[in-house]
């Protein structure tokens, strides 16, 4: 009888209790007068209880059951003068609900409802004689004492419920983040390239280059709309195909419809093979493509298709973790970046503000008193103008963004304009970018390495302007920053610097007088040092 709706085990108690009453009336031969009144009461609890059904019911939803549990008091209270012996057990029916579901205050209104209903209309129209008002009195007190049972039965669930939430939720969530870091943690030490996403796509080149030969590879990662940034490169220093968010693209079919494609490509100095197979990531999506060339005149067959699709499907898992775990760090660092940025903002840059008021307050009576201190303290005012101004650039630079639709070069030219425009230096910028990005984190130390330049300058004053020539074509990068003020910068300030861990090359040279110029070039690691781009040496088939 699946058909029939699930009731839990108080409506099966109340609906016994309902069932005893149609026993007795039974045994009494007053089944006629008795069932209208158990239908009558049972019906109307079933509505109070389809009321109360929801998980955590609404204020309205619980008036309404309590005014039909109501109703079923005063039916009760009647069954009990005009239904004989059996029915008046149903005074129990609605007192027990209403334990169950609300304060003891409502039992002893439901069981008040009920008893004065019954002794009046006992006492106006059936008549009453001690047995029956005994009866009356018994199963009232009966039902009081159950409804008050229920409700103490609720109050110690609550009490419980709350007690096991403070107890063993959190231990239980904290128990779960601790688990999840520990493993984290164990397999960063059982792989052989630990989290380092770069290093997962280079394992993945040098296992497609022990299944196939290929003069040119690479991995590009990218997820959903986000652009196409080289992880590892081989036989190149740049990424040399089109940018396969554009429709013309040999990357195109594999980047944006998800199909393994071997193609032949027109687009360089000689006609290339080109194998393209997207990778996914564990729900599906797809996170980047495998991508490898070579001279068409020894073109790649299904075979080398297939050992790239493997390959792709091997090594996917590895890449995905690699780079959601650098997106993970990346997004921390950022966030404690925007903390000191807002606590700068309200607090020391706020009592700057205060502080130059206070002196232009001093600096006009000190003027309408024509005192001799007057231009010290115009002096001062300017001083503290320059202080808050450098504030405010700190602050800007603290609050660093990298998403899709603003590349490096985007951010160090806003970045440049409002430096020009604090100082008034002559600023000049060139910049040459492909469509292919470099790696988040990647572009947030090329954009810090221009910071520390760009605050040397500030911090010069004889400085008067400020070149910067940015090239991006990922992997690689070029960024050459010059002014023409006295600077502090050597050598050794960069010999630490974290881009070197991912093979840059920074120089430091004299740039006029008394100027300098930085100079970073960044090339794919394993990289040659001059791209080859054609004429490469794929054994001819026999």
């Amino acid at each position: 009888m699946r058909w029939l709706p699930r009731l839990s085990m108080a409506t099966l108690i109340r609906i016994g209790f309902a069932l005893a009453a149609l026993t007795v009336a039974t045994f009494t031969n007053s089944v006629a007068n008795a069932l209208p009144w158990v239908l009558l009461v049972l019906t109307l609890d079933l509505i109070a209880t389809g009321l109360l059904s929801q998980v955590v019911p609404t204020r309205t939803r619980r008036m309404q059951a309590l005014a039909v549990l109501t109703v079923a008091a005063l039916a009760s209270g009647a069954a009990m003068a005009y239904g004989g012996i059996g029915p008046k057990a149903l005074i129990v029916i609605p007192a027990f609900n209403v334990g169950l579901h609300y304060r003891p205050r409502w039992v002893l209104w439901i069981t008040g409802v009920g008893a004065a209903t019954g002794f009046a209309i006992g006492s106006l129209g059936t008549g009453l004689n001690e047995d029956i008002t005994s009866r009356m009195l018994l199963w009232t007190l009966g039902a009081a004492l159950i409804g008050l049972l229920g409700a103490l039965s609720r109050q110690m669930e609550m009490q419980a419920a709350a007690a096991s939430a403070a107890v063993s939720v959190d231990p239980s969530l904290a128990a779960e983040a601790s688990m999840l870091l520990r493993r984290l943690h164990e397999l960063a030490d059982s792989l052989d390239t630990g989290f380092d996403a770069p290093a997962s796509a280079e394992m993945a080149l040098q296992d497609l280059a022990g299944r196939t030969r290929s003069a040119r590879s690479a991995i590009l990662v990218g997820y959903g709309d986000d652009p196409a940034v080289p992880l590892a490169i081989r036989g190149a220093d740049r990424t040399p195909w089109p940018d396969p968010t554009e429709t013309g693209s040999v990357l195109w079919q594999a980047w944006n419809e998800g199909e393994p494609t071997l193609s032949v490509w027109d687009g360089d100095y000689v006609e290339r093979s080109v194998i393209a197979v997207p990778m996914y990531d564990e729900t599906g999506k797809r996170l980047g493509v495998l991508v490898a060339d070579r001279p068409a005149m020894t073109p790649f067959s299904e075979d080398d298709l297939a050992a790239a699709v493997e390959v792709a499907a091997t090594h996917s898992a590895h890449i995905d973790l690699s780079v959601v775990f650098a997106s993970l760090r990346e997004r921390a660092g950022l966030e404690e970046r925007e903390r000191l940025a807002r606590e700068m903002h309200d607090g020391i840059a706020q009592e700057m503000v205060a502080l130059g008021f206070g002196l232009d307050s001093v600096r006009r009576r000190a003027r309408d008193l024509d005192s001799p201190i007057a231009e010290d303290l115009d002096g001062l005012r300017k001083e503290v103008s320059r202080v808050l101004a450098d504030l405010r650039l700190h602050i800007a630079d603290l609050r660093i963004a990298v998403r899709p639709d603003t590349g490096l070069g985007a951010m160090i030219g806003s970045r440049l304009q409002s430096f020009g425009s604090a100082t008034g230096m002559t600023t000049r910028m060139h910049l040459s970018e492909t469509g292919f990005r470099l790696p988040a984190h990647t572009e947030v130390l090329i954009y810090r390495l221009f910071l520390q330049v760009l605050t040397d300058a500030r911090h010069a004053a004889d400085t008067t302007s400020m070149d910067v020539r940015l090239n991006v074509a990922a992997p690689r990068a070029e960024l050459w920053v010059s002014h023409n003020g006295t600077s502090q910068l050597k050598r050794k300030d960069f010999t630490e610097h974290p881009l070197r861990a991912l093979g840059a090359e920074i120089t430091v040279d004299p740039y006029g007088e008394r100027g300098v110029s930085v100079r970073m070039r960044m090339r794919a690691r394993g990289a040659a040092p001059s791209a080859t781009l054609s004429h490469e040496r794929i054994p001819q088939p026999s």
